[in-house]
């Protein structure tokens, strides 16, 4: 069996052997709450689309695609994603130019619960094009109509995605 003033003293030497000076170990920051995280300052595209604001607690990422299958991502206030079923009867309405109907695009929740997704018909070269984006939110419905083909802010652009 090894002695305990063995192993006590190797210990010692161990550290006694060392250039740096011993120090006590750093504080831990404590964690911030929800509260004290950034909200709204992330509205970047993490699905290709556009980004916009439902609530001081809800963002979601619209993503028009010219060849008509189209999606929708919910985030929260931070943008942590949000599992589809966090809104109900989600649809989008495709409006064109020249007098054509417009076009109800169905969405159901895709395969992974992560996102609405719809498949219509292409809108390629109709620069008019409008989209209608409906939704219900904690019981509350939501519509907001942009233009089809827009883009994301650029950096140092003001945002505007933030709807009021």
């Amino acid at each position: 069996m090894i002695d305990r003033t063995y192993i006590a003293a190797v210990f010692l030497l161990l550290g006694a052997c060392s250039d740096e000076p011993s120090r006590p170990p750093e504080p831990l920051e404590a964690p911030a709450t929800l509260d004290e995280r950034p909200r709204h300052g992330d509205h970047n595209p993490h699905f290709g689309g556009v980004v916009w604001m439902q609530s001081d607690d809800l963002h979601f990422e619209l993503v028009l695609d010219p060849n008509g299958v189209h999606r929708i991502y919910f985030s929260d206030a931070v943008r942590t994603e949000l599992p589809a079923a966090v809104a109900r009867d989600v649809s989008i309405v495709i409006k064109r130019a020249g007098g054509e109907p417009e076009e109800r695009v169905e969405l159901a929740i895709d395969e992974f619960g992560e996102s609405w997704l719809g498949r219509g018909a292409p809108v390629v070269s109709d620069p008019e094009a409008r989209a209608v984006v409906r939704f219900v939110y904690r019981g509350e419905p939501y519509e907001l109509e942009v233009p089809f083909h827009t883009k994301p802010t650029a950096p140092g652009e003001p945002d505007p995605h933030v709807v009021p």
